[in-house]
Formats: C-alpha cells, sequence, structure tokens
C-alpha cells in the first residue's frame, strides 16, 4: 500500500524556491547538461547482449 505524501512545511517551502531561483544552480546544471550532450554520441551505443560474452568449452561428447 503507497503511503500518501507529506505535505511540506513553510520553511521547506521557501527553501524550495531559493533553490529554484538560484542562478548558481543554473549554471551548474546547465554546465553538466552541456558536458552529457557533449560526450554522448549515437553511434557509440553498442547492443547489450543477455548472454555471457565467452565462448563455450570444447567438451567430449559421448
Amino acid at each position: 500500500m503507497t503511503q500518501p505524501k507529506k505535505k511540506l512545511s513553510k520553511s521547506a517551502k521557501a527553501a524550495l524556491k531559493i533553490l529554484e531561483d538560484s542562478k548558481l544552480l543554473k549554471d551548474s546544471k546547465a554546465a553538466v547538461e552541456s558536458k552529457i550532450h557533449l560526450n554522448h554520441q549515437p553511434g557509440n551505443n553498442l547492443p547489450k547482449t543477455n548472454t555471457a560474452n565467452k565462448m563455450r568449452p570444447d567438451k567430449k561428447r559421448g
């Protein structure tokens, strides 16, 4: 059963508003996002396999 969300206090709301309005925080978020976009290139992703990357050993049969 899910718990209902708690209501924020006045001081918590004020702190959240100050954080959202902060220029420093916006600048740091923009810097991080630009680094992510520069490092991410769509051609570099390799498909992930569900199996191990090793070959099966040669076993004697029969």
